[in-house]
């Protein structure tokens, strides 16, 4: 299959927040550029980061698309306008609702909100990409080593020393990218962007979620822990031979009940090796069955079998059975 990544003509990067920093002391100063005031393209470049919408969803916005008193406020692109012609509901902040209401109520109501030309607009933020780096070259006049610095840094350049480009499409790249950066869940970003599968949120944003591999070590069980039983017991590994654990381990399992005295026993043996045998023969009785009525002696007689099936009487026959 072929590859996005590889099949790509160039590779867009994501403003940075300290970028867009320099962009709204920047920009407001500068003069009008396609009908709009340096203050109306940053709220343009304040809105396409915040709701992720492509450059053609924007130029469809009219008054009647913004819900701005809502809890929470949002701007809705029709579904006709979107790229996958589904509507796309997307969220703001309350402090560019404000703003945008008040850019709002000077727009005619059937006109496009922001009056966006098909081509050219890639032109006009890289112009104000420029006038951000001017800016930010100026503040370190009074300090030569940090001029030179900032002078050899792709801060604020339309493309960058990796090779990546800034166009006004890199700002709905930067929507995901700062909210993956921010800690939010991949399938948030996912509805946020509007992906059809997570795969492409993950491809895309996967490698600025931060910590998500090391985290998933830590989440593994507990590899030092003993087992439950030795828990209970108290044979934890760590316990020593010569410890209390263990002591007390083997106090409880050498307890013997006391033996009976040697003389004893042999004053209780039988004197007479007949009487020996009789006993042997009685024990026997005792703990098997009755014996056989009609029997032989010979069948009967201790340690003798009272059947003649050879796999009774041969263990290895009984074994092989």
């Amino acid at each position: 299959k072929p590859n996005p990544r590889a099949g790509r003509r160039h590779e867009r990067r994501m403003l940075l927040p300290e970028e867009f920093a320099w962009l709204v002391h920047a920009v407001p100063n500068e003069p009008e550029m396609l009908g709009m005031t340096g203050a109306d393209r940053l709220l343009l470049y304040t809105l396409a980061i915040q709701t992720g919408l492509r450059v053609g969803e924007l130029r469809s916005l009219n008054r009647s698309s913004l819900f701005l008193k809502k809890d929470p406020p949002f701007v809705l692109a029709k579904a006709t306008a979107t790229k996958n012609g589904l509507p796309a509901h997307q969220y703001i902040k309350p402090d560019l609702a404000a703003e945008l209401r008040r850019y709002a109520e000077a727009r005619p109501a059937e006109a496009s909100l922001f009056p966006l030309p098909e081509t050219g607009i890639a032109k006009v933020l890289r112009s104000d990409l420029a006038a951000a780096r001017r800016a930010w070259l100026d503040n370190a006049k009074e300090d030569p080593a940090l001029l030179q610095k900032r002078e050899g840094s792709d801060f604020l350049l339309a493309r960058n020393h990796g090779g990546e480009f800034l166009d006004f499409h890199a700002l709905r790249h930067t929507c995901g990218a700062w909210a993956a950066l921010g800690g939010a869940h991949p399938k948030a970003v996912q509805t946020l962007m509007r992906h059809s599968s997570i795969i492409l949120t993950m491809d895309t944003y996967g490698h600025l979620f931060p910590g998500q591999d090391a985290e998933t070590v830590h989440r593994l069980p507990d590899m030092t822990v003993a087992p439950a039983e030795l828990r209970l017991t108290g044979n934890q590994p760590e316990a020593g031979p010569n410890s209390p654990q263990e002591s007390q381990h083997l106090a409880q399992h050498t307890e013997r009940r006391p033996l009976p005295s040697v003389a004893t026993e042999i004053d209780d043996l039988p004197n007479d090796h007949e009487e020996v045998e009789a006993q042997k023969a009685l024990n026997c009785a005792g703990k098997c069955d009755a014996l056989r009525e009609g029997a032989s002696d010979f069948e009967n007689a201790p340690r003798r079998t009272r059947t003649f099936d050879p796999l009774i009487k041969s263990q290895l026959l009984y074994q092989l059975s």
